[in-house]
């Protein structure tokens, strides 16, 4: 890695981690609005207000990114900045969300769709081909090509709100996603992308240090929508600048949230009759930390709940881990990535089951939030 490399790292990692660090320090003054106050929600699991703003956080470290690769004459800050300003619309949306509490998700849905169409006219970047039967033929029309890609970077986008429920889950989740993305982009010879991945995590990592495990700070919903829209844009980077890349491997590595979130709309909808954006207690992460009973040695009392952050998030952190070695090792193999894929969703539904063995209360716990 190349000293100015190095350098741009740190000082993106710095920026984050200041601007983190203000929020905290000074949330007595901002607290009004940008805490998270709502501790009787349904899909609440912290015990104090927290500010809910460490999306400026990474906002900033992309801006430094920005200004980084200016100063010293890099490549990549025009793509860098573009995709920022593409990224404005749903994260300051997710910002109102934090600040106001009264956005409501279709809303914030609307306004990813509209982040992706606009990185699309911007950068021309979309699906081509999915290594599938059948929508091959069709996504090479231009408007299916557009509408398909819209549609999957805001489904993508909207996904890591979904997962952004435990101390250090979401944005460690999204840190190792695109350390997945970057792995591929050096294998691939794809500078570019990879060093976009390497901003987004540097950003992610001066939030993670007030994030994990002791929740100091969230990312709220435009720390979210704004990790989730980088995470999503490098991806379709990454296989549309490469075609020998499955698109079963992107799917790989995007695979947890993405199947959290298919499985909660039909969890949701399906077995629960209620609208798919209700808030309820049934996520397999809130199942997780539930389901720890953890003690501390010799006193027979409950841990601090920090520690059960910690290891739910660790614990899932594990599992996208594995999907993203996967996905390295066999990039260019549609058969084991779609294997990989599969195996992983019934995985999940088989876990789901387990640690859901009474599933019964969380149906009620869900018909009660949306009463």
């Amino acid at each position: 890695m190349s000293t100015i490399l190095t350098w741009r790292l740190a000082a993106i990692f710095a920026g984050s981690f200041v601007i983190c660090a203000l929020l905290v320090l000074t949330q007595r003054w901002h607290g009004r609005l940008s805490l998270d106050h709502d501790l009787a929600g349904v899909q609440k699991i912290h015990a104090k207000p927290v500010p809910r703003v460490g999306g400026l956080g990474l906002a900033f470290g992309l801006i430094i990114a920005v200004l980084a690769g200016y100063l010293t004459g890099g490549t990549t800050y025009p793509t860098t900045l573009v995709l920022l300003a593409c990224a404005t619309p749903v994260f300051l949306t997710g910002l109102a969300e934090d600040l106001t509490k009264t956005v409501r998700v279709r809303t914030r849905l609307l306004a990813s769709f509209a982040s992706a169409a606009l990185a699309i006219w911007v950068l021309d970047i979309r699906y081509t081909d999915l290594d599938t039967v059948l929508l091959d033929s069709l996504i090479r029309h231009p408007v299916v090509s557009v509408l398909f890609t819209v549609f999957a970077v805001g489904g993508v986008t909207h996904s890591i709100n979904i997962v952004d429920g435990l101390n250090g889950l979401a944005a460690g989740t999204v840190s190792i996603m695109l350390a997945g993305l970057a792995t591929l982009a050096w294998m691939h010879g794809d500078m570019l992308v990879m060093k976009l991945c390497l901003w987004g995590i540097a950003s992610m990592g001066g939030f993670l240090l007030f994030n994990y495990p002791f929740g100091r700070i969230f990312l709220g919903d435009g720390g979210a929508y704004l990790a989730g829209f980088w995470l999503a844009q490098c991806g379709v980077m990454l296989l549309e600048r490469n075609p020998r890349m499955s698109a079963w491997a992107l799917m790989l590595v995007w695979i947890y949230p993405v199947w959290e979130t298919v499985f909660s709309m039909y969890r949701r909808r399906v077995r629960d009759g209620i609208a798919t954006g209700q808030a309820d207690l049934g996520h397999m992460h809130q199942l997780l930390y539930r389901n720890l009973r953890i003690k501390n040695r010799g006193q027979g009392k409950p841990s601090q709940e920090w520690l059960r952050h910690g290891l739910a998030s660790a614990t899932i952190w594990a599992t996208v881990l594995g999907c993203q070695i996967i996905a390295v090792l066999a990039s260019e193999s549609t058969a084991i990535t779609c294997l990989a894929v599969w195996t992983y969703a019934a995985g999940y539904v088989w876990v789901y089951r387990q640690l859901n063995a009474n599933g019964e209360n969380l149906r009620q716990v869900a018909h009660v939030a949306n009463a």
